[in-house]
């Protein structure tokens, strides 16, 4: 198997594991005491990494990273609160729209043009998002569903700044992720100080923010060597066996069961989402290859 694939696979895994640290956390501390927690653990992992490997900040790109850690932060609250409220199948299910945002987000943004033949991948995607959240059934649908939405519109809006940052602007992956964690650290002290909800942590919360922060920071590496090991059309739909994670913890631990609706809803998503994916890799690997022929052309 792939180098990058294993990577990949471990990747997803680890964030199940992560999503099932903080949906037992939310049983006794809030949202905002474990995004503090999950924020500065793990970013003094990062920080240790960084003397390692002789990784320094720069002073370049400031208000982009902040938006990066900002975007990533908030969406990173969303996920958590959703987790409070929602089986973790649904939650990973919705997640996948950040596929569908940042397409949005890049012809919107970046004024990328979509790829040929994304009409019709956009309007299934759409269609299982309106399938798994059932905004017409109210016994389905709640506030938390808004929050797995969010999370999804707010990590989109995260990877269209990274692949600004990490590409043409040359920063270290270590150095954006640090934003990042800084940004979720902060944000859960604002919640904290607005909610006045803080609990004392015992022996075994200290543990599992322990086991938050390493498998945090584990996951984020895997997934960079992920992609920087094998093709990253191949990565992105390796990442999607996270939902089958999810939804086997859900119901091995939380006796959480996938209705039929979401199991639909949801491989229309995944099917878009990859679809999407190879689409935007192919007219990236075409336009590279446009490139090479114009430069031969001038030589």
């Amino acid at each position: 198997m792939n180098k990058g694939v294993i990577f990949a696979i471990l990747s997803a895994l680890a964030f199940s594991f992560q999503n099932i640290v903080v949906k037992v956390l939310s049983y006794t501390v809030s949202t905002g005491q474990i995004a503090f927690f999950r924020g500065w653990l793990s970013a003094l992992m990062i920080v240790g990494l960084m003397r390692l490997q002789d990784v320094h900040m720069s002073n370049r790109d400031i208000p982009t990273l902040t938006l990066r850690g900002l975007l990533g932060g908030i969406g990173m609250i969303c996920s958590f609160y959703a987790l409070r409220g929602m089986p973790l199948a649904d939650v990973s299910i919705i997640s996948q729209l950040s596929a569908f945002f940042v397409m949005l987000f890049a012809a919107i943004f970046l004024k990328e043009v979509l790829p040929p033949g994304s009409k019709w991948p956009l309007v299934f995607i759409f269609a299982g998002a309106c399938l798994v959240v059932r905004p017409w059934n109210f016994d389905s649908f709640n506030v938390y569903s808004l929050f797995a939405l969010g999370q999804a519109i707010f990590a989109a809006g995260a990877y269209t700044t990274v692949s600004k940052l990490t590409g043409a602007g040359g920063h270290h992956p270590y150095e954006v992720v640090m934003y990042f964690l800084m940004s979720a650290a902060l944000s859960g002290v604002i919640i904290m100080a607005l909610t006045g909800d803080f609990v004392v942590p015992t022996g075994t919360d200290w543990l599992l923010y322990l086991a938050l922060g390493i498998l945090s920071v584990l996951a984020q590496i895997w997934m960079t060597n992920a992609y920087a090991s094998a093709n990253p059309v191949v990565v992105s739909f390796v990442t999607y066996i996270g939902v089958f994670f999810n939804a086997l913890w859900g119901f091995v631990l939380f006796d959480e069961a996938l209705a039929a609706m979401t199991v639909f809803g949801g491989a229309l998503i995944i099917g878009g989402s990859m679809y999407l994916t190879k689409l935007k890799h192919d007219k990236i690997a075409e336009m590279a290859k446009t490139r090479t022929r114009e430069k031969k052309g001038e030589t």
